[in-house]
């Protein structure tokens, strides 16, 4: 039975003609407090205004690369991640094996597995990496950091093109047409930021205004004074003191001691002294240069540089902090992985008929070497003590080895053990001949 619905303004009307009530969101002055609302409206995006003087983080692409590749201790840092974040190399599987083939394929064809490893010096030094392709992703380029200067966004927020500088021409670069791997994305930031972003950058003091050199430059600064210091003392103020001596004397004394030579004796009839005044260069100075280097540099650099360059102690405490460096890899790892999924191969396989694989179907890792390296020495005891084939340590032998090996030659044969009969050819095991019995001379005499 159909019954009639009553509205809001007491009448009623039958269920076909029924019109809900429309319920439209009230304009709420923000009060501080966290609102949980039912429907997600996206008030938090910023105008146009806000975007439009997008620039590079605070020290300049270029100046950050050219930081990170002159200062040995951000060299060493910076190339061991690039390292450790590549191990054995970029690896794909898919639900199906041709789709993996397919893509690893095209890595080789575009020289993935090299351009790659060039564009993670920028990726882990400035933060950015960025790589320029045609419209059937069949070329990559890589696209140099120090000329890009800004992003310019469309009204929705959304990146219009990017901004490059070349030969004194403005390029635009549209995002369809470059793909950008950012190593952070801290607050929506236009560009990432490089793992020595903090040893590189000013900081300003937000009550006096006054800027502070990165640390850096101030510990470039002290080691540039230092060697000054020691040239300045590299030879000693001597001073001679000669009693009663007149003025005429001194004068006469001085240019002597101007024109002597080293192991020249001196002859007076005045009682004289020397005192000789040096300067240690570092003796104020240590500590708080010992402070920059394990302080701010150490951490900046996100390495324990000690781990190379000191002692057992130092050496045992930075061993310490491998764990931490480790998951710091498997992190940048995984992060960068999943970009490089889901900004090339997927748009790749859409484009070449791939459309009805999911990303879910495809796994892209960093293979690390994990694996102990085994020796000769280890494959023939594992041989000899029954943890491999012989054919397993002969394959071995030829992938590993220079000893010439014939290949046809794989058959297993039964392990030798203490318990294993010796009087076999590999197969089944050979009667043991019975010895006859030797017949006893009777010992009675015959008559």
């Amino acid at each position: 039975m159909v019954l009639p619905v009553k509205r809001s303004d007491g009448t009623y009307v039958w269920p076909k003609d029924a019109v809900l009530p429309k319920e439209s969101a009230k304009n709420t002055k923000y009060d501080g407090s966290i609102e949980v609302l039912e429907t997600f409206n996206n008030k938090s995006e910023v105008e146009q205004s806000g975007w439009s003087n997008e620039l590079a983080p605070d020290r300049p692409f270029a100046e950050t690369l050219d930081a990170v590749n002159k200062d040995p201790r951000l060299n060493l840092s910076n190339e061991t991640y690039v390292q450790m974040i590549l191990g054995k190399g970029l690896r794909v599987t898919a639900k199906k094996q041709s789709v993996a083939d397919k893509i690893t394929d095209w890595f080789e064809e575009i020289m993935w597995d090299e351009k790659l490893e060039d564009g993670l010096y920028s990726y882990c030094g400035g933060g950015n990496m960025m790589f320029e392709h045609d419209p059937t992703f069949t070329e990559y380029i890589e696209v140099s950091m120090p000329t890009i200067e800004s992003i310019i966004r469309k009204k929705d927020g959304k990146i219009k093109y990017y901004k490059q500088h070349v030969n004194d021409n403005d390029i635009k670069l549209k995002p369809s047409e470059v793909v950008h791997f950012k190593l952070t994305n801290v607050a929506r930031e236009a560009f990432g930021r490089g793992l020595h972003h903090s040893v590189l950058s000013r900081y300003e003091n937000p009550d006096t205004g006054e800027i502070f050199e990165s640390p850096l430059i101030q510990m470039k600064e002290m080691e540039d004074a230092m060697p000054k210091i020691f040239k300045g003392h590299a030879d000693p103020t001597t001073m001679f003191y000669f009693a009663d001596a007149g003025e005429q004397f001194i004068k006469n004394q001085a240019d002597a001691l101007k024109k002597m030579k080293k192991g020249s004796k001196i002859v007076t009839d005045k009682e004289f002294k020397v005192d000789i005044i040096e300067a240690s260069g570092n003796s104020k100075f240590d500590g708080y240069i010992e402070h920059i280097q394990r302080d701010l540099l150490e951490p900046g650099s996100k390495f324990p540089l000690q781990f190379f360059n000191a002692g057992f102690t130092a050496r045992a405490a930075s061993e310490s902090t491998d764990s931490v460096l480790t998951r710091k890899v498997k992190r940048i790892q995984e992060r960068l992985a999943s970009q490089i999924k889901m900004k090339m191969i997927i748009p790749y396989l859409k484009l070449n008929g791939g459309s009805s694989v999911k990303p879910k179907d495809i796994q892209v890792f960093f293979e690390t070497p994990q694996k102990q390296e085994a020796t000769i020495t280890d494959v023939t005891t594992a041989f000899r003590d029954n943890l491999i084939k012989r054919s397993e340590a002969r394959k071995w032998f030829i992938l590993n080895s220079s000893i010439d090996i014939n290949e046809d030659d794989m058959e297993d044969l039964k392990p030798i053990t203490s318990v294993t009969p010796t009087n076999t050819d590999g197969g089944e095991p050979k009667p043991i001949p019975k010895e006859e019995p030797v017949k006893k001379e009777s010992k009675r005499k015959k008559y």
